[in-house]
């Protein structure tokens, strides 16, 4: 573990926010694996799916889970060979798919939700409910920030487009 510390406040956190985010990302990606034969990318999939009553387009999957539509395309394709989803065309629109939750998806999506709260109590097991909750308001705070700075880009690239 490396500190780094140069006087401003707002790097030091955003640092140590990014080695946490890391660190955590690392932890639950071998943990998961071991644990589960599943990777937390998949768990997230399997996740939003059930959420969402089983069925989504890939473009839908990528805005949730914060990638790249072609990265999820690939994982997909990845579950689709494990028997965890399968895919559809869209009924409305001829260029589009929907991903399906299988049965098998739910049956492992139910036997990692355990690992899921295992690995949470792991990295959360040394803080208060109120240590807990201030830091679910921060890192609201944080994540509306970041969207709010993806949402610049996405506008400032699409106004370029428009004038090219």
């Amino acid at each position: 573990m490396i500190n780094i510390e140069v006087g401003n406040p707002v790097f030091n956190a955003y640092h140590l926010f990014m080695q946490t985010a890391d660190a955590v990302q690392k932890y639950a990606d071998s943990t998961f694996y071991r644990r589960s034969g599943l990777s937390v990318s998949k768990f997230g999939v399997l996740q939003i799916l059930a959420i969402r009553e089983g069925s989504m387009t890939p473009s839908e999957i990528a805005r949730w889970i914060l990638r790249e539509r072609h990265n999820v395309t690939t994982l997909v394709s990845r579950m689709k060979k494990e028997g965890y989803v399968r895919v559809e065309p869209s009924a409305t629109d001829r260029r589009s798919i929907n991903i399906i939750l299988t049965e098998k998806g739910y049956e492992k999506l139910e036997q990692a939700q355990p690992v899921a709260r295992d690995i949470a109590n792991q990295v959360m097991a040394s803080m208060s409910e109120r240590s807990l909750n201030s830091m679910t308001k921060t890192l609201n705070m944080v994540r509306k920030n970041a969207h709010n700075g993806l949402d610049e880009l996405t506008n400032k690239s699409k106004k370029r487009r428009k004038s090219a």
